[in-house]
């Protein structure tokens, strides 16, 4: 092994642990009125994406922000997944009402 093909593999090591400490993050997304509706350590949308793409599903005026500090993601808080199930069932309830009140 030459010292230029060892430099080369020193390199790529070290450019692969930065990468993995790159992608160390908290995620954190806001509705609207600035409250919080998730935070964690993973990702809510496909970050391959523009953001202006996925975020806006989450919570239409949602926000996302991101840190690499980790430290106030050890509690997971996921109101988006919450939410989306409480609508679910109140747009069901609703149209089963609609459905009863034609008969």
């Amino acid at each position: 092994m030459t010292a230029l093909s060892a430099m080369r593999a020193a390199l790529v090591l070290s450019a692969c642990a930065l990468a993995q400490a790159a992608s160390a993050a908290c995620y954190f997304v806001y509705a609207p009125n600035n409250e919080l509706i998730y935070r964690s350590n993973r990702s809510p949308v496909d970050l391959s994406l523009p953001l202006h793409m996925t975020v806006p599903k989450l919570s239409p005026g949602a926000t996302l922000l991101f840190s690499l500090d980790e430290y106030n993601c050890a509690t997971e808080v996921n109101l988006i997944a919450e939410r989306a199930l409480m609508s679910q069932a109140r747009n069901g309830r609703e149209r089963r009402l609609r459905e009863d009140s034609r008969f």
